[in-house]
């Protein structure tokens, strides 16, 4: 696709919010409706770990960062954290205990 075929398509799109031009027919159904855009400046080897973390991920870059950020907002409940790995700590002693009796 040209580089003009590309912001022929980013006109049309936020002209009619239609995504069935970007992905050769088969419409992505758009679920959230965002109209607002911040830029973020990312250096090279930053944004080649954030598109491999997506790519990883099987999502887009974009989402990726979104996600990331609103997660990054979110208190980590220590009291849980705790809880939870007294009880990994609790099935770890479990299955050593019948490793050992299994030997």
């Amino acid at each position: 696709m040209s580089k003009r075929d590309d912001v022929e398509l980013a006109k049309f799109y936020n002209e009619t919010e239609d995504l069935s031009g970007f992905d050769e027919g088969n419409p992505v159904p758009v679920t959230v409706k965002r109209s607002v855009t911040i830029s973020v400046r990312f250096s090279d080897e930053e944004i080649a770990e954030l598109r491999a973390r997506a790519d990883a991920a099987g999502i887009k870059v974009t989402s990726y960062i979104r996600d990331a950020a609103l997660d990054a907002s979110r208190p980590v409940d220590r009291d849980e954290l705790g809880a939870l790995a007294r009880g990994l700590e609790k099935q770890a002693h479990r299955v050593s205990q019948i490793l050992t009796r299994g030997a």
